[in-house]
């Protein structure tokens, strides 16, 4: 049996897949919406953009964090955050 007071290394599986969408104008700005949410209406198509599925079994993004998300979604239904990586990988 698993010691209780031991803590697993490995992060905590995502509960579920998030719509990732980009900022136009500051891309480093991305919006997190539950797949099974609706997408909030100021995340409109000239401002912002569809940037692609975020699938349970995958990486997060840098500046994504599983636990703020979960919050921001419990209270807004969605999370937004800020690319963390440099420059040059934000573009990648």
């Amino acid at each position: 049996m698993p010691d209780p007071l031991l803590v697993s290394a490995s992060a905590p599986a995502r509960e579920f897949t998030y719509n990732l969408f980009r900022n136009r104008q500051r891309p480093e700005l991305l919006c997190a919406v539950p797949e099974h949410r609706p997408v909030p209406s100021f995340l409109a198509p000239k401002d912002w953009m569809f940037e692609r599925p975020l699938h349970v079994a995958e990486p997060e993004p840098a500046g994504f964090d599983d636990r703020a998300a979960t919050v921001g979604v419990r209270f807004n239904g969605f999370d937004l955050f800020q690319i963390t990586a440099s420059p040059s990988k934000i573009a990648a």
